[in-house]
């Protein structure tokens, strides 16, 4: 027998329950900590931004007296604690989630848009609705939800804590360019929805900025950039941009019948290309443009390194080659190994 029932309700319908005390937080259910500012702003910002948001699961009891339904929050508080804050100027969203928003609050809004009030309050939230029912069956609906619940990998986990500048332009820029990691085959779907093109992208946004780094090293910049983001995003995401387009214009039929459609050498020749038209930092290389009339001459010559990989190992190559192949092969994603990939395919460049 079904014991719940799935509805949508707007955020001026729990506005009103709450104000009626028909509403209850309930302490007892809190599985999370508590939310920081930077969450609920971009909590917030989605739902001005009209993006779904994850359901919410009540208690509904009836008070037979009064003949009033109570609507106890059993999942779902932390969402609801942050917009009705919001709705009451407890805070503003921060500019970097919002630039046209950021910085006023919620009574302050109509002064920007005189409908954007309108369109939080009309915000439907998928509610489920379990009704009458006792602690044991409601621990036992989570505990059931739970065993189906995917483990959340590195990536997630990183994502769903931190809610800084640097995560914005690295979730954008890796949406910008699905079509790129898709027709490329970098990434598949599956990849890309348990977020490999974000650690991509982070990987690199940190070598944009940073220079060559291990990619064990993600999640302690995405701590510190949560502190304190200290660089131009709109210059990175132009730069980033520029690199994407300076690959498809060489590899003008696609990298995916080269070396570099393989991850960890997507992030050489990427880094690589990077420091031909911008300098990576601490990277001693000389950095010489490549100049158009190069392009064919590099693609051919970069493209031509897959024989490395497809003949007997090392033989009849340079001391070069097989250093290159078997850093490809053993610890791909440290420091020194890719930066010892990156200074050859600098080398072969510079020397066409």
């Amino acid at each position: 027998m079904k014991n719940f029932d799935s509805r949508a309700y707007s955020i001026n319908d729990f506005l009103e329950w709450n104000d009626k005390k028909q509403l209850q937080l309930s302490p007892k259910f809190q599985r999370k900590a508590v939310w920081s500012d930077d969450a609920k702003s971009y909590l917030m910002d989605t739902i001005i931004r009209g993006k779904p948001i994850p359901k919410i699961f009540i208690r509904q009891t009836l008070n037979v007296e009064n003949r009033q339904s109570i609507r106890e929050v059993v999942d779902g508080q932390q969402r609801l604690r942050a917009i009705l804050s919001y709705i009451n100027d407890g805070f503003a969203i921060s500019k970097k989630h919002n630039e046209a928003y950021g910085g006023y609050y919620f009574s302050q809004l109509n002064n920007i848009d005189p409908q954007i009030q309108s369109t939080i309050l009309n915000y439907e939230i998928s509610v489920d609705l379990l009704v009458n029912l006792p602690d044991r069956e409601i621990l036992d609906i989570f505990s059931r939800l739970n065993s189906y619940a995917v483990v959340l990998n590195e990536q997630e986990k990183i994502n769903a804590n931190h809610f800084s500048e640097f995560k914005i332009l690295v979730d954008r820029l890796s949406h910008k360019h699905n079509d790129f990691w898709l027709e490329n085959k970098l990434l598949t779907h599956q990849n890309i929805l348990r977020m490999a093109d974000i650690t991509l992208v982070a990987d690199l946004v940190i070598a944009i900025c940073e220079g060559i780094q291990s990619k064990k090293q993600i999640k302690s910049y995405y701590d510190k950039y949560e502190k304190s983001f200290d660089y131009d995003s709109e210059t990175i995401e132009k730069n980033f941009d520029a690199i994407i387009d300076l690959t498809k214009e060489i590899f003008n039929e696609g990298i995916k019948h080269t070396p570099f459609k393989r991850i960890h050498l997507f992030y050489t020749i990427f880094t690589s290309l990077y420091h031909t038209k911008f300098g990576l930092k601490d990277f001693d290389k000389e950095q010489i443009a490549i100049p158009k009339s190069k392009y064919e001459r590099v693609k051919t010559t970069l493209t031509g390194l897959n024989v490395l990989f497809d003949t007997v190992p090392f033989q009849n190559m340079s001391v070069g080659q097989i250093q290159f192949l078997e850093d490809s092969r053993r610890a791909t994603t440290d420091t020194k190994i890719r930066v010892r990939r990156s200074e050859f395919i600098i080398d072969i460049i510079n020397t066409l």
